[in-house]
């Protein structure tokens, strides 16, 4: 009698259960079981295990707006040790043959995701419910399972069902549910990539340092982890210390995260270049680089000097200067150099050259591009003789230091004066004049075997001859020894002394050679003799 009252209770409170024993189906195809319902409706007491269904006693009212509801707490029937809470509200009283609509509530009170939860439904063979395709054709009490999706803590969601009694009388359902909890992780899967990129000098000269950015980004997702960048440098490029391989380390790289390396490298020769970076790193990452290429060129100077071979004392003398670049490069901040011989006065300097106190002329001339030519002059004079050795120098970045020599043989010009005077004139006869021959050096050189011959005319009596050399006479001339070297400015002096024998008009005629002269210099003086 007692098992008979608890099942009622059951029954017409809409009791909910769980850990039933009975074979499920879902609503899509209910299962159709024998079910403690026969019992109940037959007045009899089901068998023991089938009303083991609830850890604890439900909890249902029936309230005043003719609802029924229902509560349980899954698995422990307590809220503090439960997972679940089952809730279902229905009427109390339904019209046979019309549709009414019931609720079931699922609410997950526990503190992990609830997983995999089926609510079942023990319902009699005179329900029939909308949402299953199968009712209980021979009005056997069937198990209908509703599939519910995973709920996070606190979570609900309510199932909205429709049903129709076929038949009036007792209409007991009975809910179940179960449920699977579940220790989860979710590991990322990632994919991380690298990218590096190369930028750097695309035109140096040799002597420049040549520059190189390398950029590498992990490009992909998650960690790159031990991250290398690596430069194999060509042939004929190395490090400033060195070395063939720029190497640096770049860690670890977050998804999206850069890193940026710099290296110079220095260039043996001329020539073009192919530059490139590669980065590597854990799990096989690889990327390249494209190729930079870079051309090393190299300026080639080179400076010729133009002078005469001879030249006079106090003849202005050109030296012209040259300078190409014979390279395939620019030379700049070239700086020429010309030092002038000893003794040298500057007249003048072309293109802005300076000179300074030691006689230096200096120039400079910018860039001079490859294959080009810059030209310059400059105008001195000398005042002694010799051989005039002067050289000049020009220097340009990353060119080699050229020079340029030059000899001039400077030779002084010996220009002789002859000049004749005679005192007094005129001369009264029996009374004496005398003839007075000057040879001056005019010129820059000495004069050598210079030879002096006076010749007198009739009416003219020699009475002395004095000068810088022994004369010898023969009859009305006189012949004077050579003097051997007349120095550039010097003078030598003749003196011839006569007498005037009788009233005339007299030539006193004087005639000069020398190694230097072609031909004679004459010089004749006219006296009045009466």
């Amino acid at each position: 009698m007692q098992m008979r009252t608890i099942t009622k209770t059951l029954l017409a409170a809409a009791v909910l259960a769980t850990g039933c024993n009975q074979p499920t189906r879902t609503a899509e195809k209910p299962a159709v079981v024998n079910d403690p319902f026969d019992n109940v409706l037959a007045q009899k007491a089901p068998p023991a295990k089938t009303l083991e269904v609830a850890p604890a006693p439900a909890e249902s009212v029936k309230t005043a707006n003719g609802m029924m509801l229902g509560k349980i707490y899954l698995p422990t029937g307590e809220a503090a040790t439960s997972a679940m809470l089952l809730e279902k509200s229905m009427p109390s009283e339904v019209q046979a043959n019309k549709p009414f609509t019931y609720e079931i509530k699922i609410t997950n009170i526990a503190k992990t995701k609830l997983e995999s939860i089926k609510v079942q439904e023990l319902v009699p063979g005179t329900l029939r419910i909308a949402d299953a395709t199968e009712g209980s054709v021979d009005g056997q009490p069937h198990m209908v399972t509703y599939n519910v999706d995973p709920l996070s803590p606190g979570q609900s969601t309510i199932l909205r069902l429709t049903g129709t009694a076929t038949q009036s009388g007792a209409l007991p359902t009975c809910l179940s549910a179960s449920y699977n909890t579940a220790l989860c992780m979710a590991a990322s899967v990632v994919s991380p990539a690298l990218k590096v990129n190369l930028a750097g000098t695309s035109d140096a000269l040799q002597c420049d340092q040549l520059s190189y950015k390398a950029v590498v980004t992990n490009s992909g997702s998650g960690q790159a982890r031990n991250v290398r960048i690596e430069s194999v440098l060509p042939d004929g490029l190395t490090t400033p210390d060195g070395k063939a391989v720029a190497n640096f380390d770049a860690g670890t790289l977050e998804a999206g995260q850069s890193r940026e390396f710099t290296f110079n490298a220095r260039a043996a020769k001329t020539g073009a270049f192919a530059v490139k970076a590669i980065a590597k790193a854990n799990e096989d990452l690889v990327s390249e680089s494209a190729v930079v290429n870079t051309a090393v060129k190299r300026p080639v100077l080179l400076l010729t000097k133009a002078a005469p071979e001879k030249a006079f004392i106090g003849q202005p003398i050109a030296y012209e200067l040259s300078v190409s670049n014979k390279g395939d490069g620019p030379a700049r901040n070239v700086m020429l150099t010309d030092s002038l011989p000893k003794g040298a006065t500057i007249q003048s300097i072309s293109d802005n050259g300076r000179a300074d106190a030691a006689g230096r002329v200096g120039w400079n001339l910018g860039e001079i591009a490859a294959g080009a030519t810059k030209k310059v002059a400059v105008v001195a004079t000398f005042s002694e003789a010799g051989e005039m050795k002067s050289g000049a120098a020009v220097s340009g970045d990353c060119a080699d230091r050229q020079v340029a020599l030059s000899t001039t043989k400077l030779e002084g010009v010996p220009a002789i004066l002859l000049e004749v005077t005679d005192t007094p004139d005129p001369v009264r006869v029996g009374t004496e004049t005398t003839y007075t021959i000057e040879i001056t050096n005019q010129g820059t050189a000495p004069g050598t075997m210079i030879k002096l011959v006076a010749t007198l005319e009739e009416p003219m009596t020699l009475l002395s001859a004095t000068g810088e050399t022994k004369e010898s006479v023969q009859g009305q001339v006189l012949t004077f020894a050579p003097i051997g070297s007349l120095p550039p400015k010097a003078k030598a002096t003749y003196k011839i002394k006569v007498k005037a024998a009788k009233s005339a008009d007299v030539r006193f005629k004087a005639s000069m050679t020398s190694d230097q002269l072609g031909r004679p210099v004459e010089e004749t003086e006219a006296t009045n003799f009466f």
